[in-house]
């Protein structure tokens, strides 16, 4: 090689290196900030930093905030409020990308991108986040006119207890999956004022017929009722509330139900009063008294139903709504009443009260219906206890029965299901009622003797005899009568 040629070309070689020396350090002393070319929507980001980027972009985003989107449908349109559907732009997002825009990759990547950004320009695209609900909700308001919503289907009770599916039907809606992306590729593009156009489609009910139809539900599988008495104000109403609690529950297959979850607590807040309760083997005033009427009808609705028992307390005492073995106690928290759907359908429970009459009714499939009865049986009777208890009020000797007591009992229930001319027996949860005390008062009060002080020579056996004293009136009227009457003699010959 040629001396002259081998200095050119190592001068070229330094000098190459140098600009690639001075290129590498511009561009890393300008990595905070966006190179030239790069825009958005207009606005120039040359230059800025991030946090000024995004003061920037948030300018940008009040300006797209102040014109609202047009909806069309045919003739008709519709404005929309970006600001009603919580639009704003990912400014921060936004300015991350435009910073590393020419300054990813080998350097040589990095000149070309630059190079190119700056002779064409480079359309940062908006980052738009927005809620998708509220948007679906707003053009589902302002479109109403131009469809219709779905219905679902449903079933109705008839009056001889049989179910009746009615259709659902189908809906025409605004297609809002479509506007939400119409609406993010015109504020991507930049349009200063968003059109949407507007299509319809069908929108299929929640809930169809053939759903329906697939629940089972033919007719009534069982129904029980108990009374009660309606001038109990606090009593009744509790029966309503907890009653309605239960009204319309619909039960899939294989579930199972828990009478206090479905009717929540008993308190004031809940809306029961004050009646008589069980607490403790008495009868005694507390909150939600007559719930326990609602679970025990349910109860007796259940068991007729062939549905499976999995959770059953008897009360203390028994009731007088329903036989003793068919009872179902229930506390919220402590003791409940839980069964389970173990048909293949769905089951349903209505509730009345109508007059002084409690009535559940239980519905399901009854091409499985079987004829059920409920037998019961004492197994063992236990008379109560009498206890005297002290009492200082009374009189020695005195007694008074302060609680006449009751038996105590052992019940024995179990259920008889016919199917196919036999009986299948099942053995319920027996019961057991506690007797009652009875109790009598003792007097216990001792008669103090009062002494009598009698005058010198009278003893207690001859009491003095005392004179009466004479009224004044009286006597001034006796002393009148002898001075007008006339001197009376004796006449001769009279014996005395």
């Amino acid at each position: 090689m040629k001396p002259r040629f081998l200095i050119a070309f190592c001068l070229a070689g330094i000098l190459l290196g140098a600009t690639a020396v001075l290129g590498a350090t511009f561009i890393w002393s300008q990595r905070d900030k966006v190179i030239p070319g790069v825009q958005i929507q207009g606005l120039p980001l040359q230059g800025l930093r991030k946090e000024d980027g995004v003061v920037e972009i948030k300018k940008l985003e009040k300006r797209i905030l102040a014109v609202p989107a047009v909806l069309k449908h045919g003739e008709k349109t519709w404005e929309l409020p970006l600001e009603e559907i919580d639009l704003h732009l990912d400014a921060e997002a936004m300015m991350d990308v435009a910073l590393r825009l020419g300054k990813e990759g080998p350097f040589f990547r990095q000149w070309q991108q630059r190079r190119q950004i700056r002779q064409q320009g480079y359309e940062l695209p908006l980052m738009v986040n927005l809620n998708q609900k509220k948007f679906t909700q707003k053009i589902t308001e302002l479109t109403a006119e131009l469809g219709f919503p779905p219905e679902d289907a449903s079933f109705k009770i008839t009056e001889d207890d049989r179910v009746e599916v009615v259709p659902g039907r189908d809906g025409l809606q605004v297609d809002a999956e479509l506007a939400y992306q119409q609406l993010l590729n015109s504020l991507g593009k930049g349009q200063v004022k968003p059109i949407i156009h507007l299509s319809l489609v069908q929108v299929k009910p929640r809930r169809t017929t053939e759903a329906v139809t697939a629940m089972g539900l033919k007719g009534l599988l069982s129904a029980y009722s108990t009374s009660f008495d309606p001038t109990n104000v606090g009593r009744t109403y509790n029966i309503r509330v907890a009653a309605a609690a239960l009204d319309g529950l619909l039960v899939p297959p294989g579930q199972e139900i828990s009478f206090n979850q479905v009717v929540g607590p008993r308190s004031t807040d809940a809306g029961y009063k004050n009646a008589q309760v069980i607490i403790n083997n008495e009868f005694v005033e507390g909150i939600g008294g007559g719930v326990c009427q609602v679970s025990s009808t349910l109860y007796n609705a259940i068991l007729l139903a062939n549905l499976e028992i999995l959770e059953r307390t008897n009360h203390s005492l028994p009731v007088a709504y329903v036989p003793m073995g068919r009872d179902a106690t229930v506390v919220y928290g402590a003791i409940d009443l839980k069964f389970r759907n173990n048909t293949e359908s769905y089951i349903y429970i209505r509730s009345s009260v109508k007059g002084r009459q409690l009535t559940f009714k239980i519905y399901g499939n009854t091409d499985y219906k079987a004829p059920v009865t409920i037998r019961t049986r004492i197994i063992k009777e236990m008379e109560p206890k009498t206890i005297y208890q002290k009492d200082p009020y009374l009189k020695k000797g005195e007694q008074v029965v302060k609680q006449e007591g009751s038996k105590g009992y052992q019940v024995v229930a179990e259920r008889v299901v016919w199917e196919n001319n036999q009986a299948q027996v099942e053995a319920l949860p027996p019961s057991l009622y506690e007797p009652v005390d009875r109790i009598v008062a003792l007097g216990t009060k001792e008669e103090k003797e009062v002494p009598v002080f009698l005058p010198p020579g009278v003893s207690e056996e001859q009491p003095p005899v005392i004179p009466p004293v004479p009224d004044k009136e009286n006597k001034k009227q006796t002393q009148e009568n002898d001075k007008q009457a006339p001197e009376k003699k004796e006449s001769p010959g009279s014996g005395a």
